[in-house]
């Protein structure tokens, strides 16, 4: 129900390929998390109350070890980005000292995800979600009128959208969360709403990859200020590191075009 097997199901396989040294396992294993997450939240009706809860948070925890780790991977890789073959030499050696810090966070994090995946208390949840996936813990409208409950949940996911637009980082931030919650929750259903159900997730999809990418840029326009700042770099390489950051804000404005068009197309 809700694509819950499937969906932890290629949580487990994600989880396996990080210890084995998978490609893009860490990316991959945190979107199933989300996923899973989004499922529980947006057709909250559906399932006992408590049962989802715990889920949730646990899940939740999950997400963080995962996240700290993929932060300062998509860090590192934005940061090699930003240079090419044009870039002065102080600027480089100044991006590649920022590039090497966030490689040593990711080698800290990734090294106590593994102690973690190890752990008794992973296995423990790994057991429990495949257990609560193969039998969900239904209310009696989740049992008795599954598509009634989808359809208003689905309904409300996409007003929340709405609600939650705002012009501040921390607003489109929480834009963006609820156009992935509505993104994931639609294509959990899609073999049931069919056609209704692939548009709305498109849709949110648009929203969900506009507002992240402005955020990643934002981010990382920050993250350069702020490191410069506390670097003794020569006045070329200041001045770069500068002009980069400018670039990145540049870019993140950018990205804000048509998002009101973006946020229209969400419609239930």
């Amino acid at each position: 129900m809700y694509a819950l097997v499937g969906v932890s199901a290629e949580l487990a396989e994600q989880l396996v390929a990080i210890e084995t040294g998978g490609d893009d396992a860490v990316h991959q294993a945190r979107t199933r998390v989300r996923r899973l997450r989004s499922i529980l939240s947006v057709y909250g009706k559906a399932f006992e109350r408590d049962a989802r809860h715990r889920m949730r948070d646990r899940l939740k925890r999950l997400g963080t070890r995962l996240g700290t780790a993929r932060d300062a991977e998509v860090r590192a890789r934005d940061l090699e980005g930003l240079l090419d073959a044009d870039s002065p030499p102080d600027v480089v050696d100044a991006v590649e000292a920022l590039t090497a810090d966030a490689r040593a966070e990711y080698d800290r994090a990734h090294e106590a995800l593994l102690r973690h995946l190890g752990g008794r208390a992973h296995r423990q949840l790994m057991a429990d979600l495949q257990r609560f996936a193969a039998d969900p813990p239904l209310t009696k409208a989740g049992r008795g009128h599954p598509r009634r409950v989808t359809r208003k949940a689905l309904a409300k996911a996409g007003a929340r959208v709405h609600r939650a637009t705002g012009s501040s980082l921390a607003e489109r931030h929480e834009t963006r969360k609820a156009a992935r919650r509505l993104r994931y929750g639609a294509e959990a259903v899609v073999d049931d709403l069919g056609r209704e159900a692939v548009r709305v997730a498109a849709a949110a999809e648009a929203v969900q990859d506009a507002l992240g990418d402005h955020r990643d840029l934002v981010l990382l326009a920050r993250h350069l200020r702020d490191n410069a700042a506390k670097r003794t770099l020569t006045p070329a390489a200041a001045t770069g590191i500068a002009l980069l950051a400018t670039e990145c804000e540049s870019r993140a404005q950018e990205l804000l075009a048509g998002l009101d068009e973006k946020l229209a197309a969400i419609e239930m």
